[in-house]
């Protein structure tokens, strides 16, 4: 008899323990079935947001005839730049395995700032310090396309994670830029004016993302990221211009065409 009792106590507490235990895990499991999986396939994304450019460095040489004497002449600087608005819109495809492609268009524009530069010109012998700043009307802009790779980390929320990486080709445009300068010849101090005039080159474009996407449904997702893009040196107007380097913030929306699964 006591042995009976004391195996029913038992087997009581376990039935218990586990009843405690599914309670607890129910809500849990009951959060994962309603999140959504995305769909599969074709999607058009676009996102806006702000982009912040390192100074880039730039470097001009020069030749010409001043009061009979034959001269040259080799400057390096720092090119102002500052903050922008990023705008980015596209198509991409969900492979399904956490792992998506996409093809997208990138404008950056930023702001031209004050900078500084210096140089020697070279004449009849004599070597010439000269230095100066300059104050550009306009802005610094880009335009490109990438074609980028994105992995997905999955979670059992409607938040995902995910990194991304693309290659592609990047046009740089520059504003007309006036230039003011001064040096020293001989004791005796002078000053000039020139102007490096605006224009458009190629480069080779790259970019990283890091960001996390909030899946409304199965069909729509929202996402915040953080962006990093930069180019290599372009020729513009005689002036090489060193690769720009600007990292940024973007919001966004993306909305899938496939079926549902």
């Amino acid at each position: 008899m006591l042995k009976y009792q004391f195996s029913f106590s038992v087997k009581k507490e376990v039935l218990s323990v586990a009843a405690a235990i599914a309670a607890a895990f129910a809500p849990a499991v009951n959060a994962q079935e309603g999140i959504p999986t995305p769909i599969k396939g074709w999607y058009a994304t676009a996102g806006v947001g702000g982009s912040w450019a390192l100074s880039p460095s730039f470097s001009s040489s020069g030749s010409g005839v001043a009061q009979g004497f034959a001269w040259t002449s080799s400057t390096t600087g720092t090119a102002g730049a500052g903050g922008g608005v990023a705008v980015e819109a596209g198509a991409g495809y969900d492979f399904g395995n956490n792992i998506r492609a996409e093809l997208t268009y990138i404008y950056n524009n930023h702001a031209a700032t004050r900078g500084s530069f210096s140089g020697t010109a070279t004449s009849a012998g004599f070597n010439i310090p000269y230095n100066g700043s300059y104050s550009p009307n306009g802005s610094i802009s880009t335009n490109s396309i990438f074609a980028s790779g994105y992995y997905d980390i999955p979670t059992k929320s409607r938040f995902r994670p995910y990194v991304g990486a693309g290659l592609g080709w990047t046009s740089v445009s520059s504003p007309r830029i006036p230039l003011t300068f001064t040096g020293t010849v001989g004791g005796v101090n002078f000053t000039g004016d020139a102007t490096s005039d605006s224009g458009s080159a190629s480069a080779f474009g790259y970019q990283a993302k890091v960001g996390v996407s909030y899946l409304a449904n199965k069909a729509t997702d929202v996402f915040l990221e953080g962006t990093y893009q930069g180019n290599t040196s372009v020729t513009i107007s005689g002036v090489s211009i060193g690769g720009l380097n600007d990292f940024g913030v973007r919001a966004g929306l993306r909305y899938r065409f496939g079926k549902n699964n």
